[in-house]
């Protein structure tokens, strides 16, 4: 254990699965204590993370929560400073899509996303904000978006939640900068997570090769950046939005 986040509280939502898991683990490894979040159907899972964080010497708690609802959000921060003597970093993770293209899509469908990927964000940074204002000595907060924000067909509301998060991301660090808050936002591009295991081999064959690499990156990979905007070796680092995505920038046309 290295110790860099010795001392350091995090609240990690989404942080049952994939990305989120990477995270709460790499952190708890590093000496942070974590609070971390799914939806209450994910309790089996966060047991299963708490367990892989004490087995690396770290420490970590879930707490059923729903970013989309502002109660659960309340809640989960509630819950934190119960645990925690303070919040330094926030990592929004969740995220949720449903793909369809533009005419197909309902307002319901588009509502639920945005209300996870966007609304729940807003939610979780206003109240870490709060939170880090109130203790006085600044915080780290990192929103992890996607590549498709720069537009996806077939997936209007994903990629229109993740832009929107960007401008939040900038927006945040604008406005508490000098209170030594920094916000930054990390962007994958194609990863192995369960939003990409569905993908037919063909296509996921396809969309490797995009990258020089030839592969989907790693959660953990993705991991390490955020775990590095988190860290004191990114202190002059704010407002930015760091790709993950093996040099690939956009998306092809994907509807099917």
């Amino acid at each position: 254990m290295s110790g860099r986040f010795d001392g350091k509280g995090f609240v990690v939502t989404g942080g049952t699965r994939g990305i989120g898991r990477a995270i709460v683990l790499g952190a708890a490894a590093e000496g942070a204590r974590v609070v971390f979040c799914g939806r209450g159907e994910s309790a089996p899972v966060g047991a299963e993370v708490e367990a892989a964080a004490r087995a690396a010497g770290g420490q970590a708690r879930f707490v059923p929560a729903d970013v989309a609802v502002e109660a659960d959000v309340e809640r989960l921060f509630d819950n934190a400073l119960g645990w925690l003597d303070e919040v330094h970093v926030v990592v929004n993770n969740a995220g949720v899509t449903r793909d369809s293209l533009l005419v197909q899509t309902t307002l319901e469908d588009w509502r639920y996303v945005l209300d996870v990927n966007l609304r729940g964000p807003f939610v979780v940074c206003r109240r870490a904000v709060d939170e880090m204002l109130a203790q006085g000595s600044g915080g780290r907060i990192v929103n992890v978006a996607s590549f498709t924000a720069n537009g996806l067909a077939g997936a209007a509301s994903y990629a229109a939640s993740k832009s929107a998060l960007l401008s939040l991301t900038r927006s945040v660090a604008k406005e508490y900068g000098r209170r030594r808050i920094l916000c930054n936002a990390v962007v994958p591009g194609f990863v192995e997570t369960d939003m990409t295991t569905g993908y037919r081999a063909a296509a996921r064959a396809a969309l490797a090769q995009l990258s020089p690499y030839g592969r989907f990156g790693l959660a953990e990979e993705v991991a390490g950046t955020v775990l590095f905007l988190a860290s004191d070796e990114a202190s002059f680092v704010t407002g930015d939005a760091v790709y993950v995505a093996g040099a690939v920038r956009d998306v092809p046309r994907m509807t099917s």
